[in-house]
C-alpha cells in the first residue's frame, strides 16, 4: 500500500507515549518512511490526562526538540509537531488555549476511547471551531460502538469535522464493525485524510505490504492525492473543509 507524502498521524517521537521507545527505532522507521516516498510528518502523541497527567505539551516540546535533529538531513524529511487530544471530561473548556499542540493552520487532531464515545464530543467539536481551530476526529473507524450509529458521522461533519483513515484499518484487522464504519465513511466520502498512526515497525510493513482491493486502492488514491501537500507550508490541504 502507497503511504501519504505528508503523514499527518503517527506515534514516532520516541519515549513519550505508547508508540516507539527508542530514538534508534523511530529513525528506522523513519528512514523506511522516507524510501516508500514520505517526505514530512507531523508527530501526534497522545495527550491524555487521564492516562498519564506528567506529560504535557512542554514535555512534548522539549522531547521533539531533542529527537527531531536526529533525522539527517539526507533523508530529505521535514517534521513538525502537533499532538493526539483525547476529548476527555471538559477538554472543550480548552479550545482557545494557546499551549495547544496544533498543526500550522491551528487545525487539531482529537480521538475518542475504544470502548465508549466521549459524552463532550459534539460540543468539543463546537469550541473548537467556534476557537478557530478546525478539528480532525483521528480512526472514526475504530470506534466500533458507532457501527449501529453511523448517522452520528453525518452529524459531525455538518458540524465542521473532519475526518482521518487509517492505513491499517484498510487491511480489516480491526473487524467488520469497522470496516462497517470504513465503507460507509468511504462511500459517502466523509475521510479528508488518511495516515499511518504508526506504532511500530512492524505496523509499517504490513501497511506498506498491503495489497487493498480495487475499491478500496482507488479511495487510498484519492485520499492520498487530498493529503499530498506540506503542512509546514500552510497548504490546501489545511485549508479544505473536507472532500465531500
Amino acid at each position: 500500500m502507497q503511504i501519504a507524502p505528508c503523514d499527518i498521524h503517527n506515534h514516532l517521537l520516541p519515549g513519550v507515549d505508547d508508540g516507539f521507545q527508542h530514538p534508534s527505532h523511530a529513525l528506522a522507521a523513519i528512514r523506511r518512511m522516507a524510501e516508500a516516498g514520505c517526505r514530512e510528518l507531523v508527530f501526534t502523541p497522545h495527550l491524555n490526562p487521564d492516562v498519564d497527567p506528567h506529560m504535557t505539551e512542554a514535555r512534548l516540546r522539549e522531547a521533539y526538540g531533542t529527537f527531531a535533529p536526529q533525522i539527517p538531513a539526507e533523508w530529505g524529511m521535514a517534521t513538525s509537531l502537533a499532538a493526539e487530544y483525547m476529548v476527555v471530561k471538559d477538554f472543550e473548556q480548552r479550545a482557545d488555549d494557546s499551549s495547544l499542540l496544533t498543526y500550522p493552520d491551528g487545525s487539531i487532531l482529537i480521538e475518542m476511547s475504544y470502548f465508549f464515545g466521549s459524552e463532550n464530543l459534539e460540543e468539543t467539536v463546537f469550541a473548537l471551531n467556534m476557537a478557530g481551530r478546525k478539528p480532525i476526529l483521528a480512526h472514526p473507524e475504530r470506534y466500533l460502538y458507532l457501527a449501529d450509529s453511523l448517522k452520528t458521522f453525518n452529524q459531525l461533519r455538518d458540524m465542521g469535522c473532519r475526518m482521518q483513515l487509517n492505513c491499517m484499518s484498510l487491511t480489516g484487522v480491526y473487524g467488520p464493525a469497522s470496516l462497517k464504519i470504513l465503507n460507509y465513511l468511504l462511500d459517502n466520502a466523509m475521510y479528508s485524510f488518511i495516515a499511518t498512526d504508526l506504532h511500530t515497525m512492524t505496523q509499517l510493513e504490513r501497511i506498506l505490504s498491503a495489497r487493498p482491493d480495487r475499491k478500496l486502492r482507488k479511495a487510498v488514491e484519492k485520499l492520498i492525492a487530498n493529503s499530498s501537500y506540506p503542512i509546514s507550508n500552510v497548504s490546501p490541504l489545511f485549508s479544505r473543509s473536507s472532500t465531500h
